[in-house]
């Protein structure tokens, strides 16, 4: 008889954590094969989130994982004019139909005879819809479509328990970026879509990214990693501009600057010269502007929290009396999260601390693989941002 192949269309680790087991459970012969094809999830940043996260679940299960093409143009052709679709209709049905097919087509090229899908994993996803549509493409290609009950017999709570105990990164949206506008419906902006440095911000999409993939290669090494979190104020720029006699200053905000009410216009008051810097102070507002020769080496002593809002000019001459004006929006967020990563054993000795802004992440691993040994009696601790200390 010949041996059952199931390739596994997969969405993300947290689905995939419980559903794998189950599948290996009811087909103990069978060949598994992960397949993560997403083209629905927006951003990018999140698409490889979500891509690393099945891939640590799939190596821990011995599992081979294929990673699809970031499709993202076609599918959104193939949704075009379901945009304000809510969530499990139409728009949803086009989504499963699109990720399917494309399951099915590489199931056949690659010789299975069966697939399915972790989706039925997800209780905001309808098990009934998903057997259809799979069924459906399976009879198109010449396949089997396993429509397994994965949630039956307490799976959601073995799901929950399991992502729990390996620390997986638990999205809050679909990935679908028509779903997240109806989830963020009244907000000025949509975070999880919007990039606002070029660096690694505490608690940003990027952070969670570097901190898997150290994870990921660690423990394909056999090193143990623990993750911790803790809350800070988190604080944004969403707009800031300023203007000297009415024309632009090119300017960073000092982190934690509390935001200006619509358009500030103000002129010098006093230009006072400090040990790394000039001060420049206005007449009728609190704002301040610091002077320096390099914006880069601008560096708190100590963290500040909501307070003036400060500007710094990097080799800009300012005289009394000159008219400026200044627009600031900033969003503070005090029930945001950021992660430490513990990679070895933690209760060995403290073989260093970095942030990955200051150490590049092939540094990083290189240093994991070059220590693996000493990592099994001692650990490094590395923090991918800065929360304090930069101009963002």
């Amino acid at each position: 008889m010949e041996k059952e192949k199931i390739l596994v269309h997969i969405c993300c680790g947290v689905d995939a954590v419980w559903a794998l087991r189950k599948l290996k459970e009811e087909f103990p012969e069978a060949k598994l094969k992960g397949y993560f094809y997403d083209p629905n999830i927006h951003p990018q940043e999140e698409y490889e989130l979500r891509w690393i996260e099945t891939k640590r679940v799939c190596d821990d299960l011995g599992i081979e994982c294929e990673k699809g093409e970031y499709d993202v143009e076609n599918w959104l052709k193939a949704v075009k004019g379901l945009e304000n679709e809510p969530e499990r209709g139409a728009r949803c049905t086009v989504c499963h139909d699109v990720r399917l097919e494309k399951s099915a087509q590489v199931a056949k090229e690659q010789g299975f005879n069966k697939f399915t899908t972790v989706l039925m994993m997800s209780p905001k996803k309808d098990f009934e819809v998903l057997s259809q549509v799979g069924t459906k493409i399976a009879e198109k290609y010449g396949l089997e479509f396993l429509p397994v009950e994965f949630r039956k017999g307490g799976g959601v709570e073995k799901m929950n328990k399991l992502s729990k105990q390996m620390q997986l990164y638990h999205q809050n949206y679909c990935g679908c970026i028509y779903g997240l506008f109806q989830q963020r419906k009244g907000l000025e902006y949509v975070p999880e879509l919007v990039k606002f440095s070029k660096d690694i911000l505490p608690g940003s999409t990027e952070e969670k990214l570097l901190i898997k993939q150290i994870r990921t290669f660690a423990e394909n090494l056999g090193i143990s990693c623990e993750e911790e979190e803790f809350s800070f104020i988190n604080w944004k720029v969403l707009q800031s501009i300023v203007k000297k006699n009415k024309e632009p200053v090119f300017h960073e905000v000092l982190p934690y600057s509390a935001p200006i009410r619509g358009i500030l216009r103000d002129r010098v008051k006093q230009i006072k010269d400090e040990k790394d810097k000039k001060v420049v102070s206005f007449v009728k507002s609190n704002v301040k502007v610091w002077l320096v020769d390099d914006v880069k080496n601008v560096r708190l002593e100590r963290p500040r929290y909501i307070t003036d809002p400060i500007f710094v000019f990097e080799n800009v001459e300012v005289k009394p009396d000159e008219k400026f004006e200044f627009q600031l929006k900033t969003e503070f967020d005090p029930s945001a999260k950021t992660q430490i990563l513990f990679v070895g054993n933690t209760s060995g000795e403290k073989l260093f601390c970095t942030s990955v802004d200051k150490l590049k992440l092939e540094e990083v691993l290189a240093f994991i693989e070059k220590n693996k040994e000493k990592l099994q009696t001692g650990y490094i601790r590395i923090n991918p941002s800065e929360v304090f200390g930069k101009l963002v």
